[in-house]
């Protein structure tokens, strides 16, 4: 019964403190691509979508099938929505904090008391680092990936005291899902050699055993080399798009700015920028932080004077390092950055044994002092995670908080640009900020974002800004696949009375293959343009399709140019 409520504890103060964000909507950055905006996963769990989850190696740039059928059984038996994704990725994570618990005590055993164990497990669940793993719907895959990977190493560590084939298989099989659910799972094997030799130093080194474990991780990495390098409806990907020597400085300043937000865990936000070639975001904290952390672990491995201890720090410290070697950017795509709060969701737990010894080692001499601290650090996390739990509410609050941090983060810059202009009626300032977000990272998304607003304002200039900005779209409309420049390029023929062109644009905009934004306005403004050419009966067509949508205003508007069609009471429809 005791160890019932031991772990009880770590999962409902997890639970309830991460039940904050249920109520939160959902980040363009994936989380659609990744869902609804899904046709396979939308359709819910089948034969034929589970195969598309198998077989689609380039869907979203990252191969993770059983990821993509964790959200298919949230269509399939909730129904799907913004709160059950949230909902799932909250017990996904309170689970982990029971798997977290029980790792500890594995390891750790009768030297550290269970509490301690708890303390810890509850400490690295409600650090604000694990926010974005846990809030951001799309980052489920860390989740899943560690869930798989805590439960494969418990059974492994099982193995290597009891032995016994039915433990190695399921050790296997339970890896082979991790990996399935997200690729930088292919560490695993390196992660079951250190443990192995941290549980059992003195037992034969077996290397055979690994060679399975090492197998299956060749392959699922070769997949997901695969599907970085040649996503789905996206032009190839060059895998050596910057230089060894930036990498390797960004993955030490990387490094660093792990350990310093894990001790003091402020200020943290989504999409940490490195720019290419330049100097990182951080550097120099980021690089002094490593060789300070390079020295106190190599200053506790000479002088502690126990055994067991040093041998623990050298396993957490090299199992972390191991963890999260797959996301540092050394090798494969990671986009401008090689940090990201998520990426420490697994490797932080091996710092959690340090947390539960140091807590043990405190007890030992003032067990009311031990419990107090643990309880205050739990306090101090939780008033931190609240609020970077509600700022992951939308785009615009999780941006508002990046660039607080960062004035100069292009994808801040673009969101916050199209939330001013789209909500705040502030366009000129929008436009600025599109403006510099496209000049710091050229991107067809912002390019386009742009486009559109300098289309929908109509100042002198803005139309021949629109099409020097869609150039290659109007070359070859399928290059836009969302349809948002050509959503702005038809509205700037439209508005030119270029009523052809507009024709043709808005046709290839209702139809492009990703389009993921509102069609009703775009729908209502080609109805206009065919009845300006003299297609009244596919107008009428469209007109009568938009009278029935739930939008009144787009119902209003419908119906007056119906019957103006109808009556021949219209010489040219304008602009609205």
């Amino acid at each position: 019964m005791r160890r019932r409520l031991l772990g009880a504890g770590p999962f409902l103060v997890t639970l309830a403190v991460f039940a904050v964000g249920i109520t939160n909507g959902h980040l363009n950055l994936d989380d659609w691509g990744y869902t609804a905006g899904c046709a396979f996963v939308r359709g819910g769990l089948s034969f034929a979508n589970v195969r598309t989850a198998f077989a689609d190696l380039g869907h979203g740039g990252i191969w993770m099938p059983l990821t993509y059928l964790s959200y298919m059984a949230d269509f399939s038996l909730f129904g799907g929505g913004w709160a059950v994704h949230h909902a799932v990725n909250a017990v996904l994570h309170a689970a982990n904090a029971v798997l977290v618990l029980l790792f500890l005590r594995a390891l750790l055993g009768a030297r550290v008391r269970p509490w301690a164990c708890a303390a810890a497990a509850l400490l690295w669940a409600v650090h604000p680092m694990r926010v974005e793993a846990v809030t951001w719907i799309a980052s489920r895959k860390e989740e899943l990936w560690t869930l798989f990977a805590l439960a494969g190493l418990l059974v492994w560590t099982r193995f290597l005291v009891r032995s016994g084939k039915g433990l190695y298989l399921a050790t296997l099989a339970l890896f082979v899902a991790s990996m399935l659910a997200k690729p930088t799972a292919v560490c695993l094997p390196v992660l079951a050699y250190l443990t192995a030799r941290f549980v059992a130093p003195t037992a034969p080194r077996r290397l055979g055993r690994y060679l399975p474990m090492l197998a299956c991780a060749l392959a699922v990495g070769f997949v997901a080399v695969v599907s970085q390098t040649r996503p789905t409806g996206l032009d190839a990907v060059d895998l050596a798009d910057t230089s060894v020597a930036w990498r390797l400085l960004n993955a030490a300043v990387s490094l660093g700015l792990y350990v310093s937000h894990v001790v003091w865990p402020v200020n943290l936000h989504l999409d940490y920028r490195a720019v290419f070639g330049g100097w990182p975001q951080d550097g120099w904290q980021g690089l002094l932080v490593l060789a300070a952390t390079v020295g106190a672990v190599g200053c506790a491995g000479t002088r502690l004077a126990s055994a067991p201890a040093r041998r623990l720090v050298g396993y957490a410290a090299w199992a972390a390092l191991v963890a999260v070697l797959p996301v540092l950017g050394l090798l494969g795509v990671t986009g401008d950055k090689a940090y990201a709060d998520r990426y420490a969701y697994l490797p932080a737990v091996f710092l959690a044994l340090l947390v539960a010894a140091a807590l043990e080692a405190l007890a030992r001499r003032r067990a009311g002092l031990a419990v107090a601290l643990a309880m205050a650090l739990a306090v101090g996390e939780i008033a931190l995670s609240v609020p970077t739990i509600r700022a992951f509410g939308s785009d615009r609050t999780i941006y508002a908080r990046v660039w607080a941090d960062d004035p100069d983060h292009w994808r801040a810059l673009r969101v916050l640009g199209a939330e001013a202009c789209a909500r705040e009626n502030r366009l000129a300032d929008g436009i600025a900020m599109l403006r510099k977000s496209l000049r710091l990272r050229p991107s067809a998304s912002t390019a386009a974002s742009l486009a559109y607003v300098l289309a929908i304002r109509g100042e002198p200039g803005d139309f021949a800004d629109v099409r020097r900005l869609g150039a290659g779209v109007l070359k070859n409309v399928r290059r836009d696949r969302e349809g948002l420049m050509l959503d702005a390029l038809a509205i700037a023929a439209f508005r030119e009375e270029d009523d052809e062109e507009a024709v043709r644009l808005f046709g290839a905009a209702l139809t492009a293959p990703a389009r993921s934004h509102n069609n009703l306005h775009a729908m209502l403004n080609f109805g206009y343009a065919l009845a300006n050419v003299g297609r009244t009966r596919e107008a009428l067509g469209l007109f009568a399709k938009l009278r029935a949508v739930s939008d009144a205003g787009i119902r209003r508007r419908a119906a007056e140019a119906a019957a103006q069609v109808q009556a021949g009471a219209f010489a040219r429809f304008a602009w609205q």
